[in-house]
């Protein structure tokens, strides 16, 4: 069975794609999803001259499960088998290397956000995706 990574930033398209995800976790298409939010690093912009590394980390940290908090309940009302991860650096590398990681045989993707992630997605973040992952790309709508 598949193992599917889902990028996940705060949009409905995100969570659409989640949804797919776990209408193939009922169907028993799926075993496992990893859900993955990837927070753009503080440490360049003007918030870190006031904080400390440590804040930093907690508040991207922060950040990221916010984002996934209602993809998780998404797939507990599912009864879906997933884990989520929030990851810091740049989107498309990230999602690359983390569906490496994880052994993900596919990626499910939104098409498009309202946030920076889905700005990005909107200029062609899937197709970058795609070319970098070793893995098959599913854009949802």
């Amino acid at each position: 069975m598949l193992k599917l990574l889902v990028p996940v930033d705060d949009s409905e398209q995100a969570l659409r794609a989640v949804r797919h995800a776990a209408f193939l976790f009922k169907d028993h298409c799926v075993s496992q999803v990893v859900l993955l939010n990837v927070q753009p690093s503080l440490e360049h912009g003007r918030v870190c001259a006031y904080r400390s590394q440590d804040a930093l980390r907690r508040i991207e940290e922060e950040r990221g499960a916010a984002a996934l908090r209602p993809a998780c309940r998404i797939l507990d009302e599912a009864g879906a088998s997933y884990v989520a991860q929030v990851k810091m650096g740049e989107v498309v590398p990230t999602i690359s290397q983390v569906a490496a990681a994880n052994d993900c045989n596919a990626i499910v993707m939104g098409t498009a956000g309202r946030t920076a992630i889905g700005a990005f997605m909107a200029a062609g973040l899937a197709h970058k995706v795609a070319h970098k992952s070793h893995v098959p790309v599913t854009m949802v709508e």
